[in-house]
């Protein structure tokens, strides 16, 4: 499953991407730029991958996917577009975050999802 998000006022784009076959797609990704690919995605949760200051890729391992692995990789995406600009205002990135984050809830779980008693434990 793939999304993009075009932000126009930063002149790019954010693709977000649930990939059942995680370091495939992140091959496919870096293939793309000519870069090289880093094995060490093959274990990963999640990843950003940016070559240039157009096009940012939200890769997602559908076998990791909740809350905390998705904010956690918004948090690396909404940082890269910032830093690729020079922008340091809090302000910017806290509304970049929330509106990414609304995208991903949509995108990734097509209805909400209902937290479980589980999904809290650690916060007691």
């Amino acid at each position: 499953m793939r999304k993009k998000i075009k932000l126009d006022v930063y002149s790019c784009s954010a693709h977000f991407i649930l990939a059942e076959k995680f370091d495939k797609v992140c091959a496919s990704i870096y293939k793309k730029s000519n870069e090289k690919y880093d094995e060490e995605f093959d274990s990963a949760e999640g990843t950003v991958i940016c070559f240039d200051m157009n096009n940012y890729y939200l890769v997602i391992n559908k076998k990791y996917l909740s809350y905390n692995t998705i904010s956690h990789e918004i948090y690396h995406l909404v940082r890269e577009i910032l830093k690729d600009r020079g922008i340091e205002d809090d302000e910017a990135g806290a509304w970049m975050c929330g509106m990414f984050t609304e995208v991903a809830m949509k995108f990734f779980y097509k209805k909400p999802k209902q937290c479980s008693q589980t999904d809290l434990s650690n916060l007691e």
